[in-house]
């Protein structure tokens, strides 16, 4: 029987999935604590339980050597630099017609001082599937309800670093073959991962027009980007987990002070509060957006691939630059946008 790499029927894909499950693709590592047990002779011990494994990590005393076992198997560990310990562990996983699931492990020296009555150590708490979906593939936790990606450049790997391949959110879009898909469910029966098709989304090419968009900016305020009146407007694609972008911050905020330029922020946080807290720090008073909710706004998944990403638009929502550069920015703002008059 030929092996089906990919379906196409009724804009509709339909991805095998492959039959052993996957670690995480991002390092989704959620803190656990672990309680002080009776160890033997000469060793410390704490233990717990996740996923429905049992969880036992000791220390010889002698020489603060580490062991680590979960659901009863022996964890290989290796460094993780100087920070500490990290490995992978299969444990038994009995849904879907699984029967193991990948467990990460990261266990980190600061936590371990000696007589603890508990010790915090770092698990990967979510499962991931896999699927052929022509020549990429796709990882997914098995609900769809967390983390997304698929290896757009079909290397067989998928570049957590990126967007265009990586989401955090449901119903993240992805181009495969010049079409956008979203991951639409899973037919275990099947085992197949299902994309449904949707409307490509813009291109943020040199000259092509942005459609009127309208958004909520972080203080529940609707606008529009034509509300923007004859001004150029800089769309800056951030995260407060990219330090590049917040280091630009005062840059961009002299430039809009002396250019006749609005901004527009669209941070792809997960987390509202760390945005918010990074525009306090640095006084950020233009509108943003938190870029990874709403589905019909900037659907840039498959088109920013870096952090910063800047656009440039003039009055008319025409992309005159598309740049990662804040001093290309700087320097095209300067050379084409009026600076403002002082009163």
């Amino acid at each position: 029987m030929i092996l089906l790499q990919a379906l196409l029927v009724a804009q509709v894909m339909q991805c095998p999935i492959e039959p052993e499950l996957r670690l995480a693709p991002v390092g989704d590592y959620r803190p656990l604590t672990l309680p002080k047990k009776a160890g033997a002779k000469g060793f410390e011990s704490w233990g717990g339980v996740v996923r429905g494994a049992s969880i036992e990590l000791t220390r010889r005393a002698a020489d603060g050597a580490v062991g680590l076992i979960a659901g009863g198997a022996v964890v290989k560990l290796r460094p993780m630099g100087l920070l500490g310990v990290e490995g992978v562990v299969q444990v038994k996983y009995g849904e879907h017609g699984f029967r193991q699931a990948p467990m990460g492990v990261r266990v980190f020296r600061s936590s371990l001082g000696f007589g603890a009555a508990s010790v915090t150590i770092q698990t990967t708490t979510a499962v991931y599937g896999a699927a052929r979906c022509g020549s990429h593939v796709a990882v997914f936790d098995l609900d769809l309800k967390s983390a997304q990606a698929l290896d757009v450049n079909g290397d067989g790997r998928v570049d957590v670093n990126s967007p265009a391949e990586y989401s955090r959110v449901r119903g993240g879009v992805f181009e495969i073959e010049g079409k956008a898909y979203v991951m639409e469910r899973v037919d275990w029966r099947g085992r197949m991962l299902v994309l449904g098709e949707v409307t490509m989304g813009p291109q943020f090419a040199l000259g092509e027009v942005l459609p009127d968009y309208g958004y909520v900016d972080r203080l529940g305020e609707k606008r529009l980007l034509s509300a923007h009146g004859t001004a150029y407007t800089v769309i800056d694609f951030w995260a407060s987990w990219c330090g590049p972008c917040i280091g630009a911050f005062p840059q961009l905020k002299a430039i809009s002070e002396s250019h006749d330029v609005r901004m527009l922020g669209m941070n792809g946080d997960e987390d509202v509060a760390a945005a918010s807290r990074v525009l306090a720090q640095f006084e950020v008073l233009w509108p943003d957006v938190q870029s990874t909710e709403p589905k019909e706004l900037f659907d840039y998944r498959m088109r920013v691939a870096l952090y910063p990403t800047y656009l440039l638009l003039d009055a008319s929502r025409r992309v005159v630059l598309r740049t990662e550069s804040t001093i290309e920015l700087i320097d095209e703002v300067r050379r084409i946008v009026p600076m403002r008059k002082r009163r």
